[in-house]
């Protein structure tokens, strides 16, 4: 079927737009066409020959789809093309105008279902959603903290098991080494940047030459014992270890500390009910909020 072209104009620098449509955590905020729709995940690997899969899904539940397929070319700043698992392609342009706009044109091939103004609407919707998240959202900015984690080699493994494992976490971009390094080689996984429990991270293929430590930490606040025991559970069962007082450490050698927030807040209450809580803990390694309730409620 003969392609269709889509263009628009948007107010912000071309390196606010690139980065707004190429890094998945604000592909979820505009790739759908309509507000009763949403995008609750967004993967790829942002290079030649890479795979992408977005998902998209009505908010009631009632229907999704993954939108899925493969990067055939990545110009930075400049032009995206791919092609989708029907062999189907798009190019995607990015064009300073000067005069601090972007102008953003996107060419693809319709399928043969559905009728082509119905699809050149909905693309053009989605395209229009991009420029309004773009232009009014200020997710887009880099946090001004992000946490910097050292990994030998398995940055992206571990990022996604703390995503897949925490709540309010989310893979964000995964980078790749433009020339040799110390640590490895050009086209190695290098940076792999993520959301866990609502904090900005930075993992680092960094080589063999920094060690993690119990000198840092994450704390996970916990409301039950089922959370515990399932945060818990699931870094030891991957290849992790137990300590004591709610910290365990993972197979990388990140240190956790999963606190229930009973406990947190007992210990900021001070006094006897501070005392008693301190106690039951120094006994535990996994915490159990049966025990400490026990302990703080004695008279």
């Amino acid at each position: 079927m003969t392609p269709i072209t889509l263009s628009l104009d948007i107010e912000a620098p071309l390196a606010r737009v690139w980065r707004c449509f190429t890094e998945p955590q604000h592909i979820r905020q505009w790739n759908f066409a309509h507000e009763s729709w949403h995008c609750p995940r967004a993967e790829h690997d942002l290079r030649a020959e890479g795979s992408f899969n977005y998902r998209m899904e009505a908010r009631d539940g009632s229907f999704g789809f993954d939108f899925a397929g493969t990067f055939d070319e990545i110009l930075p700043f400049e032009r995206i093309r791919y092609h989708l698992g029907d062999g189907r392609s798009t190019t995607v342009q990015f064009a300073s105008l000067g005069d601090g706009r972007v102008r953003v044109t996107e060419t693809f091939e319709p399928e043969a279902q559905n009728d082509p103004e119905m699809q050149k609407n909905g693309w053009m919707a989605i395209l229009e959603n991009f420029r309004r998240h773009v232009e009014t959202d200020r997710t887009h900015v880099t946090p001004d903290n992000t946490v910097c984690l050292m990994f030998e080699r398995d940055a992206e493994a571990a990022a996604r098991f703390y995503t897949g494992l925490f709540a309010n976490s989310h893979l964000n971009q995964i980078s790749r080494a433009p020339a040799d390094y110390p640590g490895g080689k050009q086209g190695d996984v290098l940076v792999v940047n993520f959301t866990v429990a609502g904090v900005a991270c930075m993992a680092i293929n960094g080589g063999p030459y920094f060690k993690h430590s119990e000198a840092f930490s994450f704390q996970i606040a916990t409301d039950s014992q089922e959370e515990t025991d399932r945060y818990w559970n699931a870094i030891i069962d991957n290849g992790g270890s137990a300590s004591d007082c709610g910290w365990c450490k993972d197979r990388w050698g990140i240190s956790w500390q999963i606190t229930p927030r009973l406990l947190t807040d007992a210990l900021a209450l001070g006094g006897d009910t501070a005392q008693r809580a301190f106690a039951a803990m120094m006994q535990m390694q996994k915490i159990d909020i049966a025990t400490i309730q026990a302990a703080i409620s004695r008279p």
